[in-house]
This record gives structure tokens, C-alpha cells and sequence, in this order.
């Protein structure tokens, strides 16, 4: 695939998706690692301004199914996800997804950090080297549990080529994902 790409050189947000999905591509900077994690920034575009946030990535993620595709239990990481706030290209971030959600009012900032529940949607070892990933990210998932506030989606990370997908899982998360983006 041909990525399209704004004027500041980042790939434009919402050039992939499904008919009535809104997905999201990044581009990855700034990759780090150590011991336990990745470390990574997401950078987009978006009628021409850079959008982006700051990523933690629990490093040592198992596949999520066993050979007759059953979950397996510790394969599912609470935490293994952090997205932060790094300024006010995240703002704009949180902005152009409501825009794109068709939101209303358009939320104007992000929250400092939104921590995601994840298991990697695949039997065996993720090859986060040579694969593109799929995740499936849980929000607001914690007890007590509020079936209005919780929300899922995918992240596909592909660091060989420096691209993260964000995909919708069901356009009725987007309220409960928005608020929990949102800074109020």
C-alpha cells in the first residue's frame, strides 16, 4: 500500500478504514526499548497539522490463544498499553478523532495517560521485529466495571516499517473511547 502523506511528511490519519469504520495510521518515531518495554511516539496528519501521542508498550507479550484458539488467561496484559499526552500535537489528536467520530462538541484536549488492557490476537510468539501485530486493546475495563464507559479497538504495530494502525472494533465505542481521550 501506498501511503498518502501530508506536508510535514506524516502519514494523513485517516486514509485507511472500512466503509462506515474510521481507522487511524501513525507513523512510529522515537522507538526505544529496555528490558520491559517499548517506548515509541505516533505521529499523524491531519489537514495539515501533526498530530501525535507518546506510546508504552509492555515488551514481552505472548500470543493470546492456545492450538484450539481459546484464550489463555495469562497471555492478557492489564497496563500493556499506555498512550500519553505529549503536547499539543495531542490535543489535535483528540480533536481530529472527534471530528472524524462526527462528535459533538469536539473535544479540545487530551488526558495526561489512557492505559489499555491488551492480548495479541495470535497463537504463538509475536515477532514485533519482523511482523506487523495485531492487539486488541480494552479500555476502561477495570472493576467496578461500567458497561458505559468501556470501550475496545485493534493496534496493529509494524515497527519494521515504522506504521500503527488503530482500527475501530464497533463505531458504538466511540462515545466511551472520546471521554476517555478527553480532558474534561
Amino acid at each position: 500500500m501506498n501511503l498518502q502523506l501530508g506536508s510535514d511528511g506524516n502519514p494523513i490519519i485517516d486514509q485507511v478504514g472500512e466503509e462506515n469504520f474510521v481507522d487511524l495510521t501513525f507513523g512510529i518515531t522515537d522507538l526505544s526499548e529496555d528490558d520491559a518495554h517499548y517506548r515509541f511516539r505516533l505521529a499523524a496528519s491531519y489537514n495539515d497539522r501533526e498530530l501525535g501521542l507518546d506510546v508504552i508498550l509492555v515488551k514481552d507479550i505472548k500470543g493470546g490463544f492456545d492450538a484450539n484458539v481459546d484464550p489463555i488467561k495469562d497471555h492478557v496484559y492489564r497496563l500493556g498499553v499506555r498512550f500519553m499526552r505529549s503536547g499539543v500535537e495531542s490535543d489535535r489528536l483528540v480533536a481530529a478523532i472527534g471530528q472524524l467520530y462526527g462528535a459533538d462538541p469536539i473535544p479540545q484536549e487530551m488526558v495526561p495517560e489512557e492505559s489499555f488492557t491488551v492480548i495479541a490476537l495470535l497463537q504463538g510468539d509475536p515477532d514485533f521485529d519482523n511482523d506487523c501485530v495485531r492487539l486488541k486493546l480494552f479500555g476502561k475495563d477495570g472493576e467496578p466495571f461500567d458497561e458505559d464507559a468501556y470501550y475496545e479497538s485493534f493496534l496493529n504495530v509494524d515497527f519494521a516499517n515504522r506504521l500503527v494502525y488503530w482500527n475501530e472494533k464497533d463505531p458504538d465505542y466511540r462515545e466511551p473511547l472520546l471521554r476517555a481521550l478527553a480532558a474534561e
